[in-house]
């Protein structure tokens, strides 16, 4: 008898119940259309990260969809569209994410050491493939029919992150690769690498983060992202109640 798989709504709450998320795991897929009831990204936040963090802490009930429209801001950084495949990267990054813009109208971030690791690091992504006209995010509980959920992200304090972490080790044999705590925005983190849109991220693995200090400014101190293919996220969701985790669970309980 072939078992059923397990649905988007199931993989989130076992995550959830496995480490006492104190946030709403959310996922996220491509559609050619808008949701119902749907709001754009850039009417939470100028940020899709930090829009993606309030539908995780419960403040945004509806779905949040962002698209490359006219007339629509997409976000406030200018690489934005091209993380998730609306077009090619702007040729004065590599300056902004160095020492400065060659036409001198953008200051420096300094987060790479000159402009020309910016440009091969853009380069190492290879292309990014869009995943539909429009990006929808929401949350695991709202999912009734999987629509192509690509990947599912958790929001969570260090300990969490750590038990999700070895959850995700424990049916895998992969001690270097699975886990990956890659550059650039957070946005990138939690949807462009995990939903398997960039050319050269290589096979599905989790992405940790972000190491984008801009979230800083909407990001707890206590906090990580933890992005999950789906197929991982499954995968670690079925192996709760055999794994570690199981034991500590009765292990609350016990002491609650």
């Amino acid at each position: 008898m072939i078992e059923e798989k397990l649905s988007i709504k199931q993989i989130g709450e076992r995550l959830a119940d496995a480490v006492n998320l104190k946030t709403n795991p959310i996922c996220v897929y491509g559609s050619d259309q808008k949701p119902e009831d749907s709001i754009h990204s850039s009417q939470i936040s100028t940020c899709l990260a930090q829009s993606m963090y309030l539908i995780a802490e419960g403040n945004i009930l509806s779905p949040v969809y962002v698209g490359n429209e006219t007339g629509q801001v997409f976000c406030r950084c200018i690489g934005g569209p091209a993380w998730f495949g609306y077009g090619r990267f702007d040729p004065k990054l590599p300056g902004m994410m160095s020492t400065g813009s060659a036409d001198a109208k953008h200051a420096g971030k300094h987060l790479k050491r000159d402009e020309n690791i910016a440009y091969a690091t853009y380069w190492a992504v290879g292309d990014i493939k869009r995943l539909g006209r429009y990006v929808v995010i929401r949350r695991c509980d709202d999912i009734e029919e999987d629509p192509g959920i690509k990947c599912i992200i958790c929001f969570a304090c260090g300990e969490e992150i750590r038990d999700l972490c070895a959850l995700a080790h424990f049916s895998s044999n992969d001690v270097f690769n699975l886990i990956s705590v890659p550059w650039g925005p957070a946005c990138a983190t939690l949807v462009t690498y995990p939903a398997g849109m960039a050319e050269n991220a290589g096979p599905a693995r989790i992405s940790l983060g972000p190491t984008d200090p801009s979230a800083r400014s909407w990001m707890p101190k206590n906090c990580m992202a933890m992005g999950i293919p789906v197929e991982i996220a499954r995968g670690m969701a079925e192996d709760v109640s055999i794994s570690f985790l199981a034991e500590k669970k009765m292990s609350y309980n016990v002491n609650s």
